[in-house]
Order: C-alpha cells, then sequence, then structure tokens
C-alpha cells in the first residue's frame, strides 16, 4: 500500500511530532503479538510512540506523560538512525489498563516531544541531545538508572569520542554522579555516540550539561556549522 493510500484509523493513528516522531494506540493487542512482544497479561491496551531522530526528548516526555497517566514503560529501544547523523533514533512501547489511559499518555508525550526537541542538536556530520529534569520518574529510572525524585541530566554527543571529552569537562566542572552511560558497544546499538546521565542537586546538574553542551558544540563545529536544533537547523549550501 503506498503512502498515499495509507489513512490512519482513528483508533491507531494518535499523532506526530518532532524528530519525525509518530504516536499509536493499539486498543486491544492481538494474542500472537503479546506473546512476541512479551507484554503482561494485564496490559491490554498499548500506547507505541517510534521517532527517527531523539532519545531523552522522547524519554523526558514519557516520563512526564506516566506521571499524569495510568501507564508503565514496556519497551524502550535505541535503533540506529538519526537519518544519516551518528546517532539513533528510538521504539517506546506502553501498556495500560485502559485504552482512554494509553491514548492519552502519548497525546501528552507528543506535545512535550515537540518542545524538548529544542535541545536535539546537529550540523552537517554531528549531533547533541542534552537535557535536564528537576524530578526523575519511573521512566527515566527504568531507562537510565536516574534516582527517583532527584534531579538528572541527559549528555549525549557523536561522533563518540566527542561526548567523552564534553561529560570529563562537566564532571570536572560540576559536583554529580555519573548514574548511566552508553557507548557504542554498551547500552547502545552500536551508535557512534556516548550518553552519560548525571544526577544530584538541580543547580548543578543544570550546570554540568550546560558546560558539556558549550564543549560538545565547539568541537562538532569544526566539521562544519555550530550544530543547530532540528526545529531550525538548515544545510549550508556552501558546504
Amino acid at each position: 500500500m503506498s503512502h498515499a493510500e495509507f489513512t490512519p484509523t482513528t483508533n491507531e493513528f494518535i499523532g506526530t511530532a518532532a524528530g519525525h516522531t509518530i504516536g499509536m494506540v493499539i486498543p486491544n493487542i492481538d494474542p500472537e503479538v503479546r506473546t512476541l512482544l512479551k507484554i503482561p497479561e494485564q496490559y491490554s491496551s498499548l500506547g507505541i510512540l517510534t521517532s527517527r531522530t531523539g532519545a531523552a526528548a522522547q524519554a523526558f516526555s514519557v516520563d512526564e506523560a506516566a506521571k499524569a497517566c495510568n501507564v508503565e514503560l514496556l519497551i524502550f529501544e535505541l535503533p540506529r538512525d538519526t537519518e544519516g547523523y551518528s546517532g539513533h533514533g528510538n521504539l517506546i512501547v506502553l501498556g495500560a489498563y485502559y485504552v482512554s489511559d494509553a491514548r492519552r499518555a502519548v497525546e501528552v508525550a507528543l506535545t512535550l516531544i515537540d518542545e524538548k526537541a529544542e535541545r536535539i542538536y546537529i550540523n552537517e556530520v554531528g549531533h547533541m541531545e542534552m537535557h535536564v529534569t528537576a524530578n526523575a520518574g519511573p521512566v527515566l529510572h527504568q531507562i537510565f538508572d536516574a534516582p527517583l525524585g532527584k534531579a538528572f541530566g541527559f549528555i549525549c554527543a557523536g561522533p563518540a569520542g566527542i561526548a567523552i571529552v564534553a561529560a570529563d569537562t562537566a564532571v570536572k566542572s560540576s559536583p554529580v554522579d555519573i548514574v548511566w552511560y552508553g557507548t557504542p558497544s554498551i547500552n547502545l546499538s552500536h551508535t557512534n555516540e556516548v550518553i552519560i546521565g548525571v544526577s544530584g542537586d538541580y543547580g548543578a546538574v543544570k550546570k554540568a550539561v550546560d558546560i558539556a553542551y558549550e564543549k560538545a558544540s565547539a568541537l562538532i563545529e569544526i566539521f562544519g556549522q555550530k550544530p543547530a536544533s532540528i526545529l531550525h537547523f538548515t544545510q549550508n549550501p556552501d558546504l
């Protein structure tokens, strides 16, 4: 079936957001699909968010949605993607007792993704993603070992070595704890990036993430333009 022939049904398609994110709902999951995906029996409905670009923008948004809706994170994966850049996309599956909860969680997450995608940056060959929350919830705890109720910061850049330099600079400059990390072969899908999750006092976490942004941006800029938000990036025709 071609794209032009496809019309999303009301039950399945919820909406789209930045990062080529699409939100969908399965009101009553098929038994074979349930078994294949190892969905617990208590969840009859699923909320699904999947994107070409971004991880933390989506994860932080789903964390907020889960605080407001009765859903549980069942699947979070980081496929190789970023539409030709050095990073990832994502696959997020939420379980719910009722389809109304699944639908509302997806709606809330899509709205927040449009805001948080401002902090996904790219240039001709590199990318960064930097986020902070003052209050990590169960989704960020489950994915990134973020301590519940504490500030959590996400530092990501590619090519991978740039993130190591940026993270080293950040943790030397601010009293934060590293609670999670990913490298191409550890916790990631051989994407050309490194991710560091930090926790601590909100001011310290924000300072660490801001410092990491400045360091990574300066290094990625060596390849071309200063990294710009995916919401505003335009390819430089002279490069």
